[in-house]
């Protein structure tokens, strides 16, 4: 599924329908969109991804209502039920929102191994704010003016994800660095060694293959979501909100138009 697809799956109620076998849980920016095609090459299907939640109306929501409860106090604790409700169509995690809960998910899938990708803190933040940070201080878009609540809903999701992460949705490099470490620590603490792999993602194959017992594959190991492709990526995600903006908004008009001019024309025949 491409990460720019909008969909509007509903997954409450829903159960595990395959095991979750890998969590992710390396900060955004460290290979994780690479992560999770690797993992998907290597059968994890589907592996989610933060790109995956932010283009789910629904997905968003069930995160907003898990954020709000753990952080805010607001509503019920997520626990195994919710996670298989949201997570139950994965075998494997990779990229926020997933990380914030990381405790939550090492403790509700025991069995799954953990991947914690790893950059030197002032490369990551040099990365981060290029692509994330510039995206955060940016405009919006044109997408409001077509398709409003779908351009400002993702937007202030992803607000509430940072905000929640680092104190700030615009952190200061000193208070995110921290914070990156931090966490860092805390998974180190959380998982047993015998299930983490610390992993650069520019390692290649052979030890997250030899970790995660699986053949090595014949392709290379993928390279993406630098710089260049994040700001691809967001390219890519605004014109599909165009197209379905066009779909919605466009295509009537064109054919109220359409059948305007037919219609004039019609009668300047008769």
């Amino acid at each position: 599924m491409s990460l720019t697809t909008i969909n509007n799956v509903d997954r409450r109620g829903a159960t595990r329908r395959v095991p979750m076998e890998v969590l992710c849980l390396g900060f955004s920016r460290t290979g994780t969109a690479s992560m999770r095609i690797a993992l998907e090459m290597l059968g994890y299907n589907e592996t989610n991804h933060g790109f995956k939640v932010a283009t789910n109306p629904h997905d968003r929501e069930m995160w907003t209502e898990a954020i709000n409860a753990k952080f805010f106090g607001k509503g019920t604790l997520y626990g195994r039920t919710e996670w298989d409700q949201l997570l139950g169509h994965c075998m494997a995690i990779a990229d926020v929102p997933h990380l914030l809960f990381a405790e939550e998910l090492i403790r509700a899938y025991p069995e799954a191994k953990v991947v914690l990708t790893i950059r030197d803190p002032d490369r990551w933040w040099q990365s981060y704010e290029d692509t994330i940070g510039t995206a955060m201080r940016g405009p919006i878009g044109v997408n409001p003016w077509l398709e409003p609540r779908a351009a400002v809903a993702i937007r202030m999701f992803w607000r509430l994800v940072l905000g929640t992460m680092f104190g700030t949705p615009e952190p200061a490099p000193e208070v995110a660095k921290v914070r990156f470490v931090a966490h860092y620590d805390e998974v180190r603490r959380l998982v047993p060694k015998e299930r983490l792999l610390e992993y650069r993602v520019g390692e290649g194959w052979e030890r997250l293959c030899g970790f995660l017992a699986k053949q090595v594959p014949a392709e290379a190991f993928p390279k993406v979501n630098d710089t260049e492709a994040y700001h691809k990526h967001i390219t890519k995600r605004n014109r599909a909100i165009l197209r379905q903006a066009a779909l919605k908004y466009v295509s009537p008009a064109v054919v109220a138009a359409l059948g305007i001019f037919l219609y004039i024309r019609g009668c300047f025949k008769a």
